[in-house]
């Protein structure tokens, strides 16, 4: 289901499309850092949105073939968390 919502998404199908959410960290595996959005709500109830793709860290990690739900459920497309420890502690561990 997830690449067939990747196709509206991208225009694949017709020049429709759509955005979908999701609590489901595995449902982001069929898309790459691009195509995802990331909203949050900070302390002062105000929402923030940032493109996975432009978080470095996100990138390098899905170019090493790491599974971009798998970040997501380690709380490395979560801003509010230290992922630069995180890609650190990872890194070392290689």
């Amino acid at each position: 289901m997830a690449h067939e919502f990747r196709e509206h998404a991208t225009g694949g199908k017709r020049g429709t499309q759509i955005f979908a959410t999701t609590h489901q960290p595995y449902f982001v595996d069929a898309l790459s850092p691009e195509e995802v959005w990331i909203l949050e709500k900070d302390e002062s109830g105000f929402s923030s949105i940032a493109r996975a793709g432009d978080n470095e860290i996100v990138k390098a990690m899905t170019e090493e073939g790491l599974p971009l739900g798998g970040l997501w459920y380690s709380d490395y497309l979560d801003k509010r968390k230290d992922s630069q420890r995180a890609w650190s502690s990872h890194r070392r561990h290689q």
